[in-house]
């Protein structure tokens, strides 16, 4: 699960180890968290350290939601995970500058399955494409299992536009709800946009460039880094800068991400990385005893404690003191929330 930040670019509604325990009173046995910044790094990038992680705990199969046949899907899957298809798409992107890479993405697509190419465009069907590449690209030994989304359900998107409480909570199963509705007032649900000073305030604070062509921010030309830099000068909310810098070739999310990017200093070498540890967040007693009965085959660090977080290798620790210091700036825009949560907190055990 994602940390505080989350893969559209944005805070997540409510704070980590308050969702896990909502997914464990669900029925989840085990959450741990895709630590920072890969929460919030591009489809690919997140897909592919997320999957990673599973396959560091031992997952044989990755569940995840789509909207359309996947039998589809995974045709455009294969199609699109060789290396000519993806010199196709750069070669698109050459010819016409104004194509941003998953609009040439869709136009490759589109030359092989014409109009059925459309389904890529949807939001969990793009997840869906980048795990099945980051299964194969990665050779785990692990098998897809896609759940078609049920259309009933209101999507997180339309979720998080609730600002009203109990609205927010009406839209929850019953036991998700209950642990929602036992938070603090105003503690929910979180939004970016009351980040929009410290936003703004700390791109004011670069120098900008001419070019941009020095900057080593993810996911971040410099010309898109340019235009949030020079319009960080006139505006006075996050939503407003996002939306005064998205155009036909950088979408709102690209925006998003460029500019928690920016704030959070992460760079695009970050993505080439692959996470070094997991945070545990919650548990049920299968979820306990499938760590413990794996722990010698378990390959990556699984942090429990976090105030013993000195035990951990050295790069290790760094890698979770940097995701520290962002969520206790989080903590400042959320009533209730103290800046040393972080090493305070434990895992919630469902017994």
């Amino acid at each position: 699960m994602s940390g505080n930040l989350v893969q559209r670019g944005e805070v997540a509604v409510a704070e980590k180890y308050l969702r896990a325990k909502a997914a464990v009173m669900c029925g989840a046995n085990l959450v741990v968290e895709l630590p920072f910044p890969f929460c919030m790094l591009s489809a690919r990038d997140f897909a592919s350290a997320g999957v990673y992680i599973a396959a560091m705990l031992g997952a044989d199969s990755l569940a995840f939601g789509c909207e359309d046949d996947f039998s589809l899907l995974s045709s455009i899957a294969e199609k699109t995970g060789s290396g000519v298809f993806e010199k196709s798409v750069v070669e698109l992107i050459k010819s016409n500058k104004n194509l941003s890479y998953p609009k040439a993405k869709k136009a490759a697509v589109e030359q092989i399955f014409g109009e059925k190419a459309a389904v890529i465009k949807k939001p969990n069907n793009i997840l869906a494409l980048e795990y099945l590449s980051a299964i194969k690209n990665g050779g785990y030994e692990i098998k897809p299992h896609p759940i078609k989304r049920n259309q009933s359900f209101l999507s997180s998107s339309a979720i998080r536009k609730s600002v009203d409480l109990d609205e927010f909570l009406s839209f929850l199963p019953e036991r998700s709800a209950a642990v929602y509705g036992a938070v603090g007032e105003g503690e929910l649900p979180r939004l970016t946009e009351k980040m929009s000073q410290y936003i703004i305030a700390t791109l004011r604070m670069f120098k900008v460039k001419s070019s941009g062509s020095d900057m080593d921010i993810y996911g971040t030309p410099p010309d898109l880094f340019n235009s949030i830099m020079s319009t960080s000068l006139s505006v006075s909310s996050f939503s407003e800068l996002v939306q005064k810098c998205q155009n036909n070739i950088y979408t709102e999310a690209r925006v998003r991400r460029s500019v928690l990017s920016a704030v959070f200093g992460v760079t695009a070498s970050d993505a080439l990385c692959k996470p070094n540890y997991a945070l545990l967040l919650t548990a049920d007693s299968t979820g306990c005893d499938f760590l413990r009965n794996r722990k010698d085959k378990i390959a990556l660090p699984v942090i429990t404690k976090p105030s013993h977080i000195n035990r951990q290798p050295a790069a290790v620790a760094r890698a979770f003191m940097r995701e520290c210091c962002i969520d206790n700036v989080i903590s400042l825009f959320t009533p209730g929330e103290r800046a040393d949560k972080p090493f305070c907190k434990t895992p919630f055990i469902l017994q």
